[in-house]
């Protein structure tokens, strides 16, 4: 029977599993800590004393974490994010944690625990750099999104995994807060931060915004080109200073890959225009920003190489064509753009903001950087059908944020 569990029951739980025995000394000496900081789901690492070694369980609420029990939602995610992981284990190995076991009763996931990695937000608030974050995305992004499109899979295969990944209440979360509420005034779930409120009365009515914004949520909502991640921002990405690995997939669905693309190169935009307060030396504001635009411009390269490498070995000669593949790279650039705009928009208007901007108390200050933002998010947006190659992405983030994209 389906019961949340907490610090003391967790260990019960580990101590009973007939899989826990493979990673952890069940007779052992356990720890156990709730750590989870997100906006859905209970995560406990586990520590067994005795071996030194540990456990990432994260199991999955009957609603939103963030929003309580008014707000109701299936633990069924946690099977999509169960399926989801294994895939991205298969194709990407050592960029995700490595799954254990998936519990369809208590809706648990157990994991590898990834020890001494962290949630790179927060770092990143304090201009840490992660050495290779960028390539590192786009090489997890250029696996996954090619291994699962129809360039990898014969067609039926294809369909055989995605009835796999009908993700309906996750994906109606996303359509609403991403591309719906943030355009509209009245939407109860919008909160902002009141000093910016001509700037969001000025974006909320502009007509030629939201039709590109309508546009974009059609794509999400029609275009199953892979299995993407659906939620890859820079709360959903570990590391240490060696080594960067993407979690929580629990929004996988088969849409279109410049979602994913677009969510990470949104969130380095939201990064660097927080930095407008975070540093205040401008020399040190100036080079920290450099730093984003170029892990922006290298997660781009690297899924593009990558996925191009792939294209010229596929075996179906649909797909050989050279035309093609450069026609397909660009409409995944263009909807990259897109994709960033709008989520980079939704964190300062809608629902579930972020910590870049959030921890800025003075709203004044913080009005500073969400103004840069919002140019940035309201271009990309505007603009994305428009949009020759990455060095136009660079140079809509690098003309609002004052660095060269060169």
């Amino acid at each position: 029977m389906y019961r949340p569990l907490d610090v003391d029951t967790i260990i019960d739980y580990v101590r009973e599993h007939p899989m826990a025995a493979e990673h952890v000394n069940t007779d052992g000496e356990f720890e156990s800590v709730e750590v989870g900081d997100g906006n859905l789901n209970l995560v406990f690492k586990v520590f067994d004393r005795t071996s030194e070694r540990s456990l990432l369980l994260k199991q999955a609420l009957p609603y939103v974490r963030a929003a309580g029990e008014d707000w109701p939602l299936s633990p069924e995610r946690a099977a999509f994010e169960a399926r989801a992981l294994e895939i991205e284990h298969r194709y990407a190995p050592g960029l995700v944690p490595e799954p254990y076991w998936f519990d369809e009763v208590l809706m648990l996931n157990a994991m590898e625990n990834l020890g001494d990695h962290k949630v790179i937000r927060f770092p990143m608030m304090e201009a840490k750099r992660y050495r290779d974050l960028g390539a590192t995305i786009g090489d997890f992004l250029a696996r996954t999104l090619y291994a699962t499109s129809d360039f990898a899979l014969d067609a039926a295969d294809k369909r055989e995994i995605m009835q796999g990944f009908f993700n309906v209440e996750l994906c109606r979360i996303t359509e609403d807060l991403v591309f719906t509420e943030p355009y509209l005034p009245d939407a109860p779930r919008n909160r902002w931060n009141p000093r910016i409120d001509d700037d969001v009365a000025d974006f909320q009515a502009d007509d030629q915004l939201k039709a590109e914004a309508a546009k974009l949520k059609y794509r999400f909502m029609n275009f199953g080109q892979a299995l993407i991640h659906g939620d890859l921002h820079t709360g959903s990405i570990m590391a240490n200073d060696h080594d960067v690995r993407v979690i929580d997939p629990e929004f996988a669905f088969f849409g279109p890959m410049g979602f994913d693309v677009g969510a990470f190169v949104g969130n380095l935009f939201l990064s660097a225009a927080s930095h407008e307060i975070h540093s205040r030396d401008p020399d040190r504001r100036l080079d920290y920003r450099r730093y984003l635009l170029g892990e922006a411009r290298a997660a781009w390269t690297t899924f593009e190489d990558g996925f191009r490498g792939r294209l010229a070995e596929v075996s179906s000669p649909s797909w050989g064509s050279r035309a093609f593949q450069d026609d397909f790279m660009h409409s995944v650039l263009q909807d990259t753009a897109g994709f960033a705009g709008c989520k980079m928009l939704r964190r300062i208007v809608g629902f579930a903001h972020v910590a870049d901007l959030d921890s800025i108390e003075d709203l004044d200050e913080r009005a500073r950087a969400e103004r840069i933002a919002i140019r940035i998010g309201r271009e990309l947006v505007s603009s994305h059908a428009r949009i020759a190659s990455f060095d136009d992405v660079l140079r809509i983030a690098g003309d609002a944020l004052e660095v060269s994209h060169g």
